[in-house]
């Protein structure tokens, strides 16, 4: 429904519409430059022909450089680093985001709902999820206002922040488990840094267009856009599915560790089968962490290791946020090779040069 009330909203702005920073140049400029124009006519007409030649082919180039190149194509950014620096952005960012949105409660539940069940209750997971949602989109009003203040690379580079954040997700929830004393603490320090790294994943499409556009200029921002949301369309799949298997492993580490702990003999009569076929009995959910923990004798001290399935998850997430910070600090502006070698692309598949071959 909102998004209908807007398409009928929507009006083109009026003919002559000038935003007040891109006002046209008054007569006092437009006169100084066309004096300007005329002097440098001058000093060409008073050279020798070759010179003229020179300057007239100089002149067409700086044109083009200025006038085309700056319009680069879809087709034609797939030939720049650029484009696929930008790729890695948003691969990278849209990995980790998109991993943690579709696992927002089982992440809660698991990592703190042992330890805490007095404060991570079925109400308060569903919250943690709701201020995911809403971290998301308080990133894409958030940061694409920031971007319009300190520049879209520098707001960029400011998303690696979401690495450490990310990084220091297990030690906190270490310190829930083993440290009771520091209460809540650690809990709160996981929501924030869960949500820190959500307000980047969501102004990551604030950001990014606006960027585009600066690098490739206006006209095929959109369409190159499109082919780096192939980067989001990765990310969709390898982002939910990297965190169930990276979390399958830990599952399976802790299920074999805590197997050793349990009398050979009593692990046969509960599951019906041997040691021997732990992997099999795990893999059809007939032994988990629970029903192991649950045949261990109490006085052996043993942890509940759930609040452990997701350290080498976040370790990983946190690699490839730094990967996605380093592309950002390598993009930079087209140069003039790129921007040379785009013109010569132009010039190889124009009509009259297919004509002439």
């Amino acid at each position: 429904g909102l998004l209908s009330l807007a398409a009928a909203t929507v009006r083109l702005p009026p003919p002559n519409f000038a935003h007040k920073d891109f006002a046209p140049a008054t007569e006092a400029k437009q006169k100084e430059g066309d004096e300007a124009a005329d002097a440098g006519s001058a000093t060409i007409s008073s050279s020798s022909p070759t010179t003229q030649q020179a300057a007239s082919e100089m002149q067409e180039e700086e044109e083009k450089l200025t006038a085309e190149v700056v319009q680069v194509s879809a087709q034609e950014a797939l030939y720049t680093r650029q484009f696929w620096l930008l790729l890695g952005i948003m691969a990278g960012n849209a990995t980790a985001g998109l991993g943690i949105i579709s696992s927002g409660k089982l992440l809660m539940t698991d990592c703190f709902a042992v330890t805490m069940p007095e404060v991570v209750t079925p109400t308060a997971c569903a919250f943690f999820v709701s201020a995911l949602a809403g971290a998301n989109t308080l990133g894409r009003l958030k940061w694409g206002i920031i971007g319009d203040k300190i520049g879209r690379r520098n707001t960029l580079l400011a998303f690696a922040m979401a690495s450490p954040a990310c990084f220091v997700i297990p030690p906190l929830i270490s310190a829930g488990a083993s440290m009771p004393e520091m209460g809540a603490a650690p809990l709160a320090g996981f929501v924030a840094s869960m949500l820190g790294i959500i307000t980047c994943y969501g102004g990551l499409f604030a950001v990014l267009p606006a960027y585009v556009a600066d690098i490739y200029g206006a006209q095929n921002a959109g369409a190159i856009m499109g082919r780096l949301l192939c980067g989001y369309s990765a990310a969709a799949i390898a982002g939910p599915g990297m965190l169930a298997a990276l979390r399958s492993r830990g599952d399976w580490a802790a299920v074999s560790d805590l197997a050793t702990k349990v009398d050979p003999h009593t692990f046969e009569k509960t599951f019906g089968a041997s040691v021997e076929n732990l992997h099999e009995l795990w893999e059809k959910k007939t032994v988990s962490i629970q029903n192991l923990l649950s045949l261990i004798p109490p006085e052996m001290g043993v942890v509940d290791p759930t609040h452990t399935l997701y350290a080498t998850t976040f370790y990983t997430m946190s690699g490839i946020l730094a990967g996605a910070a380093a592309c950002s600090w390598l993009v930079r502006p087209l140069d003039q090779k790129a921007l040379k070698r785009v013109i010569d692309m132009r010039a190889t598949s124009s009509p009259s040069s297919v004509s002439q071959n």
